[in-house]
């Protein structure tokens, strides 16, 4: 699966891999499924190089967006220096897609999330800009 173009390997396969280290409910496939291949769309869009170690991280830190989300709680703020390293389209972008999946589910998105969730698309950017490729 390592290093193939984005969105060739279907969320739900993703997800059995980080299953295998990861106690996953039926909930958390589907919730993760969902957002995942939302992000997916959202990266193919952008052209953003998501090989599957990158997606692999991704379905991690989806899998305890989800579980954030039914639970209503919140990840703690976050240095203020961390979100110079990303644009604001892109921090706008990524709360778009976020407060999309939360839709309907009473749950707001909040800065920190938003920008946990950048950083795996800005670690792929820069990836790409610099010929790195951790998929090996």
């Amino acid at each position: 699966m390592t290093g193939t173009p984005p969105s060739a390997t279907h969320p739900r396969l993703i997800l059995d891999q980080l299953a295998d280290d990861t106690h996953l409910t039926e909930e958390d496939r589907a919730d993760a499924e969902e957002l995942l291949t939302a992000a997916d769309a959202y990266a193919a869009g952008r052209s953003l190089p998501m090989n599957d170690v990158r997606r692999l991280a991704l379905a991690a830190h989806t899998v305890a967006f989800v579980r954030r989300v039914r639970e209503h709680e919140y990840p703690p703020e976050l240095d203020r220096h961390l979100y110079d390293e990303v644009g604001e389209e892109q921090l706008a972008a990524v709360r778009e897609l976020l407060q999309d999946y939360c839709a309907g589910r009473d749950h707001t998105v909040t800065d920190p999330e938003v920008l946990l969730l950048t950083l795996h698309f800005e670690a792929a950017l820069q990836e790409s800009a610099s010929g790195h490729d951790d998929s090996v």
